[in-house]
């Protein structure tokens, strides 16, 4: 009777412990995630109602300048401001009802092309080139990596005060790369390390694709953000 109490004591003793640990086990689950949401959730806002009240704000400083010396100028800049709020709509719409994506990019040239047209800037030269076979690219990754890049010249034009900038984008059977080089004030190592929500959502959509983002800059001498994709490879 000794011998079966103290195996059914023991017994009872492992199991609590064994619950309490996948109780434990199940909270940090849980709780990982609400983190990867809220990250998520973030990073959507950022990018996506973030680009679209950016754009709507320059395009309307844009009109104000342009009203008296050219109105069919300014008048064309609400008309960009009308979509980018129309735009904005869509999105918050869609984040609602958890569809995440808006129309998916299918042609990351043509989106990087629309993208230089929404930030129109004349006093800033923006050049992009796209080598490679785009349908090496699953469309998730070619929407990601367009939200990287769209990003990185949104950085690049609102806080670099560049004349120039340049954005390329190569790719390989079993590689996307890609960089943004503006010719703007730059800043030096204290802040290439900050995480802002910028590049921390930069550098977040890189690595749930199993990427990087390097960033480099030095005080005078502008900044160079590069991405690094590996591709499933061109077995289509």
């Amino acid at each position: 009777m000794l011998v079966a109490t103290g195996l059914e004591e023991s017994l009872s003793r492992r199991i609590r412990e064994a619950a309490d640990a996948y109780h434990s086990f199940l909270l940090n689950q849980v709780f990982e995630a609400q983190e990867s949401e809220r990250r998520r959730i973030a990073r959507e806002l950022h990018d996506r109602i973030g680009h679209g009240t950016g754009v709507a704000h320059q395009q309307l400083a844009l009109a104000e300048a342009y009203r008296a010396a050219d109105p069919a100028r300014a008048s064309a800049k609400i008309v960009m401001v009308q979509q980018a709020i129309r735009e904005i709509m869509d999105n918050l719409r869609l984040m609602t009802s958890e569809l995440h994506r808006q129309a998916p990019v299918r042609n990351l040239e043509k989106s990087l092309l629309d993208l230089l047209e929404a930030v129109e800037d004349e006093s800033i030269s923006v050049v992009f080139d796209v080598n490679g076979d785009e349908s090496w690219v699953e469309p998730a990754v070619l929407e990601e990596t367009f939200l990287i890049l769209r990003e990185a010249v949104r950085n690049a034009l609102n806080h670099g005060a560049p004349t120039m900038v340049l954005v390329r984008v190569d790719i390989a059977p079993h590689q996307l790369t890609g960089s943004i080089q503006d010719n703007g004030r730059g800043f030096g190592p204290a802040r290439v390390g900050h995480d802002g929500v910028g590049l921390m959502s930069m550098r977040e959509r890189a690595e749930l694709l199993g990427g990087t983002v390097i960033i480099s800059s030095e005080p005078g001498a502008g900044c160079l953000v590069e991405l690094f994709l590996p591709l499933r490879g061109s077995g289509r």
